[in-house]
């Protein structure tokens, strides 16, 4: 599941990614192993156990298929880290967005009994869903992420819910769309959501302990999942981990729980819908373009189409996805030439953002290889690399203060006399355990071509030697700034500040006026993402009102 707490990925609010295990993170196999292979499964566990020990995380179970019938489970670490309990072949892990292609699944079942078309617009197969009037949304689009819904917005809206594009202008992602989706196969299905997914995927597959609905009354039956300590933090690879929250799920985005075992069949019949054979409960002609519909995203180097992520790496294609929790994270790979899978989940935060999609990939590569006679490849490095690093360093002042960026594998920021490593973040943004830089992402601008500022939260920095300004502040705009709370663990905190002049989500989302009381969200001129602010004292808004969901100012 692709979700957000609000914000937190582009360095709002985040959750720190745990300390080392006070125990040396183990492997064991649930299966047995064949010869010619255990190169190749001792190299995909060296990988497995070296995300432990470089992230932290408290526990991971990994299973591997192949199309001769082979098959084992690797687990790792401890499905509950305090007890030192072992993950057993009856442990759930909470699958995340993977359901999406579940859900996706049961749509096409439908549409392949001839029930609708994935052509048709979804108001008109079921009016109640809350889509704006004379809407051409299709079942497709929403399948696709192209509908011009918002990410997470909750499906019951005042005034129903709105689009911000015509259907398949642009590519956003939308676990409201998936939420609907869902809703529109309980129409046809005429059960709930759960009964479906069990009639129709995971009996016909002997997926035996498969859940489609995460509910508490199954608690103990799950590893323990676990959050960041400090959830209000960008992540930063170093803080220390807490069990995290439980909450209940049912709608179709996420609502899926599984054990590695039982995603086998599953993958199993994924590679032999994309190879043709037909597989999902349909015919050869319908599975195959089930598995092949693809539109661009908003990824390099990726396509989407029926809850699936379409990649390539090394002259090789996958289908993929990830799944994100409020406490567990996942990845699968299917390679759709050698049908080889592999499916992954651990037991920390999909708000840490860490999925185990180099992991599964790796899996996958190694075991392609080893079935066909060639040299196992390297495995992935966890580390990523910075371009140019020598740009950054330098002095930066303002009005937050002074920090100096030092040379080095990995750079480091230096400030009161403290230093810490900056960890790159994709792009221009860092993030970092520095006291200090704790709260927020620091980010990096360019001056043609070169480093010439730093932002962190409502702080601008200028670098030493390079002419150029800070913007002053707008006092107006700074009154709407503030620490604003939701209790709910899917949304948590959002930080709202001014800087330069504008309003920013953190420090690099920024937030555009576009009409009275109304601000989009997010770069992009066509995002769907809308935020406003209400209850005002003194001209200070005591509610921020952001993705349909309301947070309440706890300033501190």
């Amino acid at each position: 599941m692709k979700l957000t707490r609000r914000g937190f990925t582009r360095g709002a609010v985040g959750l720190a990614l745990g300390s080392q295990l006070g125990a040396r993170a183990f492997a064991q196999s649930s299966a047995g192993t064949r010869p010619g292979l255990e190169p190749a499964l001792a190299a995909i566990r060296a990988h497995g156990e070296a995300h432990l020990a470089y992230l932290g995380i408290p526990g991971m179970t990994l299973g591997l298929t192949a199309p001769d019938g082979f098959s084992t489970v690797l687990d790792f670490g401890y499905a509950n880290r305090e007890a030192r309990t072992p993950i057993t072949p009856d442990t759930l892990f909470q699958i995340g967005s993977i359901s999406k292609v579940m859900t996706a699944t049961l749509l096409h079942q439908f549409a392949g009994e001839g029930r609708f078309n994935l052509s048709d617009r979804a108001s008109d197969l079921l009016p109640a869903l809350p889509l704006p009037a004379g809407n051409a949304i299709s079942v497709q689009h929403m399948l696709d992420h192209v509908a011009g819904l918002p990410g997470d917005e909750p499906l019951w809206l005042e005034g129903g819910q709105r689009t911000a594009y015509a259907p398949g202008a642009h590519w956003h992602y939308s676990n409201t769309a998936y939420d609907m989706l869902g809703k529109l196969a309980e129409h046809f299905g005429g059960k709930p959501l759960d009964q479906l997914l069990a009639d129709r995927v995971f009996r016909p597959l002997g997926m035996k302990r498969s859940n489609g609905a995460i509910v508490g009354a199954d608690r103990t039956l799950y590893a323990q999942g676990y959050e960041a300590a400090d959830p209000t933090a960008p992540w930063a690879r170093g803080a220390p981990l807490a069990p995290g929250a439980w909450v209940d799920v049912t709608f179709a985005a996420g609502s899926v729980a599984s054990t590695a075992q039982d995603m086998m069949p599953f993958l199993r019949t994924l590679a032999n819908a994309a190879q043709g054979r037909g597989g999902l409960g349909l015919s050869p002609e319908q599975a195959t373009a089930f598995t092949t519909h693809a539109v661009p995203s908003d990824t390099a180097g990726m396509t989407y189409g029926n809850g699936l992520m379409h990649v390539a790496n090394a002259g090789r294609s996958y289908l993929h996805h990830t799944g994100g929790m409020v406490a567990f994270s996942s990845s699968f790979h299917v390679d759709t030439a050698s049908g080889v899978g592999a499916f992954a989940s651990s037991n920390v935060s999909g708000f840490l953002e860490y999925r185990p999609r180099l992991l599964t990939r790796f899996a996958v590569d190694a075991l392609t290889n080893a079935l066909a006679g060639k040299p196992l490849p390297d495995a992935p490095s966890l580390e990523t690399k910075v371009a140019a690093p020598a740009a950054y360093v330098g002095r930066y002042s303002g009005p937050g203060g002074k920090f100096e960026v030092r040379p080095g594998a990995p750079l480091t920021i230096v400030a009161d006399g403290v230093s810490a490593p900056l960890q790159p973040w994709g792009g221009e943004l860092y993030r970092t355990t520095h006291p200090r830089f704790r709260q927020f992402a620091l980010m990096f601008t360019r001056t043609k071509g070169f480093v010439s500022h730093a932002s962190w939260g409502s702080f601008g920095y200028l670098k030493e030697g390079r002419v150029g300004t800070i913007p002053p502040s707008n006092q107006a705009l700074a009154k709407l700034a503030g620490r604003y709370v939701n209790d709910s663990p899917w949304v948590g905190t959002t930080v709202v500040v001014e800087r330069g002049g504008k309003l920013w989500i953190g420090t690099d989302t920024p937030m555009t006026g576009i009409g009275d009381n109304l601000w989009r969200v997010g770069p992009e001129s066509w995002s769907p993402e809308r935020a406003s602010f209400a209850n005002f004292i003194d001209g200070r808004p005591q509610t921020l009102i952001y993705s349909g969901e309301k947070f309440l100012r706890h300033d501190v």
